[in-house]
C-alpha cells in the first residue's frame, strides 16, 4: 500500500471537502483556519492550494487570497464555446504530427476513465477525459494554444463536476458514450484520414457541448 505524504493527505482532504460541497463556490479559504482544522502548518496548506489551483478547484487573487472556484452558468458556457472552437482547430490540423502520438498511452487513459466510472468518481473521470484529449493536443506544435486548452480545462472543471453531481442518471451514459467515442477517435487517428479525424472529433465535442448546455438550462443565472 502506497504511503501518502503529508502534502498529499492535506491536498486530498481539501479536494474532498470542495467536491462534497463543504465549501461553497466562491467561498474564501483561509490558510490559518485550514491549518487549524486539518491540524497542520501553513506550508502544506499553501502547497495543497497551489496544486488544487492547477486542477481548477481554487483560485488565488492578490490582496484577496484563496477561494473556491466559481463561474456563473453564462461564463461557463462562454468558456465552453471557446474550448470547443480551439479543440476543433487543433483536431483539424493534427495530421502532420500524428506519428509522434503514443497510441498505447491513449488507450490506457481511456480504459482508466471507464474503470473510474464504476466508482462514480466524477472528478477523476473528468480528469481522465481531459488527459485523453490533452495527450492528443500536446503533439500540436503551437504550445501557446495547447496551454490555453489546458487552462480552459482547469477553469471549467469544477463546474462540470457540479453538473454531474446533480445529474447522476445522465453522467454514466455520457461517460460511457465518451469512452466509445474516444475509441473511435483513436482508430481514426491511426488511419491518418484527415476528414475522418475532423468528423469524429467534431461529433464528439459537439455531443459533449450539447450535454452541458442542456444541463445549464436548469441553472442559468446561478453560480457554479
Amino acid at each position: 500500500m502506497e504511503i501518502q505524504s503529508v502534502g498529499e493527505v492535506i491536498c486530498n482532504e481539501i479536494r474532498r471537502r470542495i467536491l462534497e460541497g463543504f465549501y461553497a463556490p466562491g467561498e474564501r479559504l483561509n490558510v490559518d483556519e485550514l491549518g487549524r482544522v486539518l491540524d497542520t502548518s501553513k506550508t502544506p496548506v499553501r502547497e495543497a492550494l497551489g496544486r488544487l489551483e492547477s486542477e481548477g478547484l481554487v483560485v488565488f487573487k492578490s490582496r484577496v487570497g484563496w477561494s473556491v472556484s466559481a463561474l456563473t452558468v453564462e461564463e461557463f458556457t462562454d468558456f465552453l464555446e471557446i474550448q470547443f472552437a480551439l479543440r476543433l482547430f487543433v483536431s483539424d490540423n493534427l495530421l502532420p504530427h500524428i506519428d509522434t502520438l503514443d497510441f498505447a498511452l491513449l488507450d490506457s487513459i481511456n480504459k482508466e476513465m471507464r474503470h473510474r466510472l464504476e466508482g462514480q468518481d466524477y472528478f477523476r473521470i473528468i480528469q481522465q477525459n481531459d488527459l485523453f484529449h490533452m495527450t492528443i493536443f500536446s503533439i500540436y506544435p503551437n504550445k501557446a494554444m495547447v496551454r490555453r486548452l489546458e487552462e480552459l480545462d482547469s477553469l471549467i472543471r469544477l463546474q462540470r463536476v457540479r453538473f454531474f453531481e446533480q445529474e447522476r442518471t445522465l453522467f454514466p451514459k455520457l461517460a460511457g458514450d465518451a469512452f466509445i467515442q474516444h475509441q473511435n477517435i483513436i482508430e481514426k487517428l491511426k488511419s491518418r484520414d484527415a476528414d475522418a479525424i475532423a468528423r469524429v472529433s467534431r461529433d464528439h465535442f459537439a455531443s459533449v457541448v450539447g450535454a452541458y448546455q442542456h444541463l445549464s438550462q436548469n441553472t442559468r443565472g446561478k453560480s457554479a
